[in-house]
Parts: structure tokens; sequence; C-alpha cells
């Protein structure tokens, strides 16, 4: 297993929500077919929901309100995630090298482990959007408003953005915490190294 298999199951529900590209075969990025499933997806969205939200909001209150506020945070994270995701690509490669270069100083690589705890980060992800749902969910029955498939529907895509940032938030500390665990080895490995080398050689 590799670096980039253990993180596929992030990235490919980030290329879901167009915070990564897709790929078909590992690292074969799909550009032409991530921009335009995003500028598809977006454009309907703005275009038919959260715009005409936007605006009654602020024609009918004089507000702006948080949701607005995240939606607009989203498209910008969205775009810098398309511009930067080739550099991150390389930065999972230098870290896959890095990689290597601990295991051949006795440090095993814990792939596995680091694939389970992106599947936890996955669960925890869908945990806390069925959790938005529930609490919605308890708003519309306190308001008694029938929840059917179209309360729902709009539910969800008031909460997307928030889910989006989510998303994005958790695929940062993710890497991340792999970033700074591979130092925490490699600094190690590097003290004791040191630390013989000094030994040895008195």
């Amino acid at each position: 297993m590799t670096l980039e298999r253990a993180l596929a199951p992030l990235m490919t529900i980030g290329a879901f929500c167009n915070l990564a590209m897709f790929e078909y075969l590992v690292g074969q990025l799909r550009t032409y077919i991530s921009c335009l499933y995003a500028l598809t997806k977006w454009s309907l969205l703005m275009y038919f929901f959260y715009c005409p939200i936007s605006i009654r909001h602020l024609q009918m209150f004089k507000k702006i309100y948080a949701e607005d506020i995240a939606l607009w945070a989203t498209i910008i994270l969205i775009l810098i995630s398309f511009c930067r995701f080739k550099e991150l690509k390389t930065c999972l490669r230098e870290l896959a090298i890095v990689d290597h270069t601990l295991e051949i100083l006795g440090t095993p690589k814990e792939y596995q482990r680091l694939r389970n705890w992106i599947i936890r980060i996955i669960i925890g992800w869908i945990v806390y959007v069925f959790y938005q749902l529930a609490c919605d969910f308890v708003t519309f029955f306190y308001l008694n408003i029938d929840v059917n498939f179209f309360v729902t529907f709009v539910a969800i895509l008031l909460n997307y953005p928030s889910y989006v940032i989510a998303l994005s938030s958790l695929i940062s500390a993710a890497i991340l915490g792999l970033v700074l665990y591979m130092c925490i080895h490699l600094l190690c490995k590097l003290f004791l190294l040191t630390l013989c080398v000094k030994i040895f050689t008195v």
C-alpha cells in the first residue's frame, strides 16, 4: 500500500465535494472532468438556490447571514483547492519519499493505520452531516413543518457549504498530521543517529 492509496478514500470524497480532482487510476488526474463537474454543479446551485436565497435575505432583512458568508467562503475554498491540487500531489509524492527514507532507517510504514484513521475521519464527517440534518429536523418539528423529500433536500443544500468546509478542514488536518508524524519520526531518528555517532567516535 502506498501513501496515495491510503489517502484515496478522503480524496475521493473530496473530489465529489470539489475539493480535489478526480483520478482514474492512481496519479492520473482527470482535470477536465473535475472542472466540468464543479462548474456545472456550482452554477446550478448558485443560479437556482443560493443566489435567490441570498437576495431574499438581503431584501427582506437587510442582513447578511452566516450561511451567505459560508457559501462564498466555500466557493473560494474550492477555487483554491483546484489551483493547488497539483502542488498537493507533489507534496504527497515527496512525503512518500521521506516515508521510504524513514523505512530504510528502521521506521515501519503504517499505511494501514493511516487508512483506518482516515476511515474514522470520514465516519466522523458523515456523523457531522447527519447531526446537522437531525438538528434541522428537530427545528422543523418545533415549527410544525412536514418533513418530506423536498424539505430534506433543501436542508441538505442549506448546510452543504458547511459540509464542504468541514471536509476541507479534515483533509488539511489529516495531511498536516501525517507531515507532523513523519517529521517527529525523522527528527527522532536523526537525533538517535547523531547520538550514536558521537558515542562511537569519542
